[in-house]
């Protein structure tokens, strides 16, 4: 990333997830009380930073009743470019409001509101919501007077590298080459969703976000606390 800021936490699969002061926190102008969140650097002459996007921009409601299928990405769109070279596809999404849950090689996660995250090619995911009832504020250790806790909805913006397809997968692992996908047949999507969770098992089996933490609620009190080098 830039030298300026580090944005987010980094995960072991490359995921990158931006939340609170893990954005560039500006305040640009003297005389206006304007504060921008910035969650990307964008596409950087160095080479740091995150891909340019020019796929599909688009958003989806989430509830608990809509669990995706796990699956990657691999365009472009061969409809839209039948010459190009087939490869793994990079995708953000941009947690607007509500608490998502996503699985990203096997983990799972708790993702607030007013985050990014930033998934890399050939990593395995899929998202639904956050259970209804589940206590964030008691999850993450903070004391505060606003109640945090998931209404069982959430909604999302997504965005693609390129052009792209939903490429549906039991593979957890991050995938470097093309030759390592194997799709999941249809009657296997079932097998491939985040299952149904009560409140219970969320502390009990993800990770929460908050901020520049990542770490296993503190209802259960267990210590596994997760910095940018160890999550």
């Amino acid at each position: 990333m830039s030298a300026e800021h580090q944005y987010g936490v980094k995960l072991d699969c490359g995921a990158t997830i931006i939340h609170g002061d893990g954005a560039n926190i500006k305040e640009p102008f003297e005389d206006m009380p304007v504060v921008m969140h910035e969650l990307s650097p964008g596409n950087m002459a160095d080479g740091s930073g995150f891909p340019s996007f020019g796929g599909q921009l688009g958003f989806i409601e989430f509830n608990t009743d809509v669990r995706l299928p796990r699956h990657v990405h691999i365009g472009p769109n061969k409809a839209a470019q039948p010459d190009a070279e087939q490869r793994f596809l990079a995708e953000r999404i941009l947690v607007l409001s509500g608490f998502a849950m996503v699985e990203m090689c096997g983990e799972l996660y708790i993702i607030p509101p007013k985050t990014l995250v930033h998934i890399p090619p050939g990593v395995p995911h899929t998202w639904t919501a956050c259970p209804k009832g589940v206590d964030i504020n008691a999850a993450v250790g903070i004391v505060s007077q606003k109640e945090l806790a998931s209404d069982g909805t959430f909604l999302m913006i997504y965005e693609y590298e390129d052009p792209t397809s939903f490429k549906p997968t039991k593979q957890i692992n991050v995938l470097k080459d093309l030759n390592e996908y194997e799709e999941a047949a249809e009657e296997d999507f079932e097998e491939i969703k985040i299952p149904a969770l009560s409140s219970a098992e969320v502390h009990k089996r993800c990770w929460f976000v908050y901020n520049r933490e990542v770490k296993k609620s503190e209802r259960n009190n267990i210590n596994e606390s997760a910095s940018l080098a160890d999550v």
